[in-house]
């Protein structure tokens, strides 16, 4: 809507100048401006809710943003935002054809590996715990997509907890 309403300002205003009788500029006044075709919010802040999403926990506070900008979140169901890992890489370049567990406590996580779906465990370093809104134990379960399939604040509250969670959103034993 509100490229919409860019455009049709940019409309309004040509329009105006020709009822006026004023000389039409040699040029077309263009709508793409750093604000039409802002849709990053359309495409980077799609969010499902569906079962292969798993929302145990309340989502953390949420910036209001008018118009189509993109605000990275945590909550499940959304995008994975961007943070570094200890290597230098991308969260984003962790993710592949296989859910991905960001956690910056492995260990604790890894004694619940026997699933029925690929699956990696990323170290996520300490200092993203509070962005990602989780504890020095919590952990993000991604979906190939790339977007959170859950977040779990603390360590895992079950010896079997990953393996519930990924059968839960993959709806397989």
């Amino acid at each position: 809507m509100a490229n919409a309403q860019l455009l049709h300002g940019v409309q309004s205003r040509r329009l105006a100048r020709l009822q006026a009788g004023e000389a039409v500029p040699d040029q077309v006044e263009l709508p793409w401006t750093d604000r039409y075709f802002a849709q990053l919010g359309l495409v980077l802040g799609v969010a499902y809710r569906s079962t292969a999403v798993l929302t145990t926990t309340p989502a953390p506070p949420q910036r209001t943003v008018e118009g189509t900008d993109y605000v990275p979140t945590p909550e499940p169901g959304h995008r994975l935002p961007h943070r570094r890992l200890g290597d230098g890489r991308s969260t984003l370049d962790a993710v592949g054809a296989w859910f991905t567990l960001f956690t910056p406590d492995p260990a604790a996580w890894a004694r619940d590996t026997a699933v029925s779906v690929p699956l990696r465990i990323e170290p996520l370093p300490a200092a993203h715990t509070e962005p990602y809104a989780f504890g020095p134990h919590g952990a993000l379960l991604v979906r190939p997509d790339g977007h959170i399939a859950t977040r779990r604040p603390d360590g895992p509250p079950t010896a079997t907890a990953l393996a519930e969670a990924l059968s839960a959103v993959t709806s397989r034993p």
